[in-house]
């Protein structure tokens, strides 16, 4: 592995670590359905905020202000 393969193992590493964050916080408010009740709030399609949840996509602003206002 070179150099700038294993920064780059580094770096994801930390991306997943806190998507997995933000999906734990989408299951806990939403329990039943949790990709289906984001994705209707934030606009976007199910696949979408199921990649949000999973860690697959970084968490867009949009997602944490409908995150923020559900908590709130």
């Amino acid at each position: 592995m070179s150099e700038s393969d294993s920064r780059r193992a580094r770096a994801s590493t930390g991306f997943k670590e806190q998507s997995c964050k933000f999906g734990t916080v989408v299951r806990a408010l939403w329990p039943r359905k949790p990709a289906l009740n984001l994705a209707q709030r934030m606009g976007v399609s199910e696949r979408n905020a199921l990649q949000l949840i999973r860690g697959e996509r970084r968490v867009t602003a949009r997602a944490l202000v409908v995150v923020m206002d559900e908590i709130d």
